[in-house]
């Protein structure tokens, strides 16, 4: 027998795909991952790149499903690529959905948006509308994980739309879900920051309307449980919180493997705890959450578990333990952005490749302006991100430098940003941040560049403008931040600026600069606390 009689044909590839997705539908998802990478070594063996794409992707929902994130987020970003080569849009968007869910279930938020976005322009040049529900699903799942649940609803209606206008009408399922998922965690941050839990109304209706539809599997059916047993306990009804929970652990351990199922299985029985007013049951159940979360990778559920925890405690007068929870939750969401950081690189040029291809951007009829806009916008204000202004920055430099006209920079940082977030909460500060964008550019003229450098630093790059000239702009900047009324936003709401301007030297970098600036904006922000002491009474001073 020669080489050629032994390589698997399309047709056994394609049967033994089949089985490996059956498999994950009946949660043997081990069967499945193992039929997977049997497919990806063939494929390999016979460089068949459509099959090892397909390969990949399948073991990316494997990943998914038995919550190895991380290996999910890779996979699935291999997979994109070898379908962007192949021509495969269809397969493009099927793996870069999978890739934003991945991206979500690790905290990278913005990367899920990118991802989802990306998807959802593609799904546009495809006949199929099962890809564009697909896309639109991602893009309102990032979204609410991100906290822009108004975004959300948008896409996940979309979602819903097209599905039930496509013909033959295809499943809203997974969108109505996600719907569902959305008002669940808007309840859970609603009660963290108001003391109270919000109406429930819409939450149960959603609820009860996917319960009714086709298409659960053990994922679903365990995530339907978890929504029983937290609707039934947050409306007082204990028996059947517990019934639900307990129907909820067998589900989850159908996976033979611990997933993040066990995690809601332990923030369901947290809840139940806490209303029969059991504490120490209800805060070690958080915190067992919290550890589940931790060791499947699924970041947001661990962040979710350390807010509960801090609830649990403040409820029992323990302060110093619930503020040690938001200490722990604050350095898990640092863990998490330099975890992201740490990998962006890698990320931005994956993305940049796909979008810059020439071939696949003539046979989309997609301009490289309009898809590098992707990578280059920050998500939250709809300025400039921090890629986009280092390119800007260095060509600023360089050109200002040749020509005698050095550039300034000015940076700026939002005043006590974290008492804002944890005062009157993160979409609270999320407003703060887009309405300082708003009048940044407002301020600006046409030659220059307000961006979000991240967190709430911001920077400006002048083109032409002198040192005299930059700060006055700086002070009025300052003096209309200032003076907005930050009430219409949210009640007792305060907000300011410090801003550091430095002016280009001979032999500058961007990172010179811009460390320049940080500098000077630093010592405002020092220079402005000590007249803020020196006008307080003595017996304070001292």
């Amino acid at each position: 027998m020669n080489t050629k009689e032994r390589e698997p044909t399309d047709a056994n590839l394609e049967a033994q795909l089949k089985s490996a997705h059956s498999a994950l539908d009946r949660g043997e998802v081990q069967v499945g991952r193992e039929l997977s990478h049997k497919i990806l070594k063939a494929a390999q063996a016979s460089d068949n790149k459509r099959f090892e794409a397909k390969a990949l992707l399948c073991l990316a929902h494997c990943d998914r499903q038995l919550s190895r994130y991380r290996r999910a987020h890779h996979t699935s970003q291999r997979a994109a690529q070898g379908f962007q080569l192949l021509g495969d849009t269809s397969g493009e968007v099927m793996a870069l959905t999978t890739h934003a869910f991945a991206a979500i279930n690790l905290g990278r938020n913005e990367e899920a948006v990118e991802a989802a976005l990306l998807s959802v322009r593609l799904s546009e040049f495809l006949e199929n509308e099962e890809h564009s529900v697909l896309s639109y699903n991602a893009l309102g799942t990032a979204y609410f994980w991100s906290h822009d649940f108004d975004k959300a609803e948008q896409a996940l209606r979309t979602a819903i739309r097209i599905a039930e206008h496509a013909s033959p009408a295809l499943s809203s399922f997974q969108p109505r879900v996600n719907q569902w998922w959305a008002q669940v965690i808007r309840i859970f941050y609603e009660r963290y920051y108001d003391g109270e839990i919000p109406s429930l109304a819409l939450m149960r209706m959603l609820r009860e309307s996917i319960a009714q539809l086709s298409g659960a599997n053990v994922t679903t059916e365990a995530v339907l449980l978890f929504g029983a047993s937290l609707d039934a306990c947050w409306h007082g009804q204990l028996e059947p919180a517990s019934a639900a929970v307990e129907a909820l652990g067998g589900w989850a351990r159908r996976y033979g493997t611990l997933t993040w199922l066990s995690a809601l299985e332990a923030w369901a029985r947290a809840e139940i705890a806490w209303a029969r007013q059991d504490w120490p049951g209800a805060t070690q159940q958080a915190l067992h959450m919290v550890e589940i979360a931790v060791t499947v990778e699924h970041e947001q559920l661990a962040c979710l578990g350390h807010l509960l925890a801090s609830q649990l405690f403040a409820a029992q007068g323990l302060e110093e333990k619930a503020l040690d929870e938001l200490r722990r939750l604050r350095l898990r969401e640092q863990l998490i952005r330099c975890d992201c950081l740490e990998t962006r690189k890698n990320v931005i040029d994956w993305q940049v490749d796909l979008r810059l291809r020439q071939q696949s951007i003539e046979r989309l009829e997609i301009s490289s302006r309009q898809l590098e806009k992707l990578s280059l916008e920050d998500p939250l204000t709809g300025i400039p991100n921090r890629r986009n202004f280092e390119r800007y920055a260095a060509e600023l430099l360089q050109r200002g430098l040749e020509r005698g006209q050095p550039p300034c920079l000015a940076l700026i940082d939002v005043d006590k940003f974290k008492h804002i977030n944890d005062n009157f909460s993160h979409q609270v500060g999320d407003e703060v941040l887009k309405r300082i964008a708003r009048i940044l550019k407002s301020h600006l003229r046409d030659d220059d560049i307000a961006a979000r450098l991240g967190g709430d630093e911001f920077v400006i790059a002048f083109k032409t403008a002198d040192l005299k000239v930059a700060q006055q702009v700086c002070r009025r900047i300052s003096a209309a931040v200032q003076d907005f009324d930050w009430s219409s936003i949210s009640a007792g709401l305060q907000s300011s600026i410090s801003v550091g301007v430095a002016q280009a030297q001979p032999g500058d970098t961007v990172a010179s600069l811009t460390h320049r600036g940080d500098l000077a904006m630093y010592q405002e922000k020092k220079e402005t606390s000590a007249v803020a002491r020196r006008s307080w009474p003595a017996t304070l001073r001292a």
